[in-house]
């Protein structure tokens, strides 16, 4: 309890940035709550829920692991809902999760051919929304591994450590918005108008500054960068 007070108390504007985030992902899963792949974002979210809670209890690497596993299944299941065959050998055990077929350049969630079927507005962000998602996963992926750099930072017993919290915290705000922004790619044409209505506020609040946003929620685009 003291290590959490005192990660909270320090973080406090970090801690509501990541939990308004949060909220933003529940009303996309709410939106999605239909799809056969919705019970893979509510594991998904469950597993960010453990990693938030590990975050403010000093169990750092526990933290990080849970934030690439929420990574992990929750673009995954997007990914996935599109080879419904594949999607369902997941399910069902028969097929691991590719994050290189995921992240693949050809035929992945950002890959041309995906864009063009799904959400044409996005191509010219491809490059930089894929560059967000490969980030967060990597430096994940170095804690959970025992990169050199990151073992050498966490502590040998449970004790606050700021910068770390801090780390986690800007890491997961980056991991939420590159999931919701898959999201966006991947389910909102798909989307009846008031499932819509669920979730265009988080695409106002998080990504107006994107023509992609600004042409699928009808907002002026003339002088916003692609």
């Amino acid at each position: 309890m003291d290590h959490i007070e005192q990660a909270t108390r320090s973080n406090e504007a970090e801690i509501n940035q990541v939990l308004h985030l949060e909220a933003d992902l529940a009303a996309w899963l709410e939106a999605l709550e239909s799809k056969p792949e919705a019970q893979q974002f509510q594991s998904a979210h469950r597993d960010f829920g453990l990693a938030f809670y590990a975050a403010m209890s000093g169990l750092y690497r526990q933290a990080f692991s849970n934030l690439r596993s929420f990574l992990e299944v929750t673009v995954g299941a997007t990914y996935l809902s599109s080879h419904e065959f594949k999607r369902r050998q997941w399910v069902s055990g028969r097929l691991d999760i590719s994050w290189k077929a995921i992240t693949s350049t050809e035929s992945g969630l950002y890959s041309t051919p995906f864009l063009k079927e799904f959400c044409p507005e996005a191509i010219d962000e491809q490059d930089e929304m894929l560059g967000d998602l490969t980030q967060a996963y990597r430096r994940c992926s170095e804690y959970i591994h025992g990169n050199v750099s990151t073992s050498q930072m966490l502590p040998t017993e449970i004790s606050y450590r700021e910068d770390i919290a801090k780390e986690w915290l800007s890491i997961a705000k980056s991991t939420l918005k590159a999931t919701m922004h898959c999201l966006m790619v991947r389910y909102y044409k798909d989307l009846s108008q008031p499932l819509r209505g669920i979730v265009e506020g988080s695409l106002e609040d998080h990504f107006s500054h994107l023509v992609s946003a600004r042409k699928l929620l009808g907002l002026p685009v003339e002088g916003i960068r692609s």
